[in-house]
């Protein structure tokens, strides 16, 4: 385990619950997902969610799309969130 990316996480109350959902969901989510389920602004979970991916704890499945990507997470995250 990368033992800063795991205090990067935990400084972040947003970035944990948005990686927590990603690992409880069954299908993959889209920012508008997460800002309805988490109650956030829609630009909170588009950063949150670039900030993960650019972190390498999630992945982009339609990452040519400029409307609706949609996120899982991967196995790095999900170590973290254990």
């Amino acid at each position: 385990m990368d033992w800063k990316d795991y205090a990067w996480l935990n400084r972040g109350k947003r970035r944990k619950s948005i990686l927590e959902l990603l690992n409880n969901s069954e299908r993959p989510l889209s920012a508008k997902d997460v800002k309805s389920k988490l109650k956030i602004a829609i630009s909170q979970a588009s950063y949150s969610l670039k900030e993960l991916r650019n972190r390498g704890l999630i992945e982009c499945i339609n990452p040519d799309d400029k409307i609706g990507k949609l996120y899982l997470i991967n196995k790095k995250g999900k170590e973290l969130v254990k």
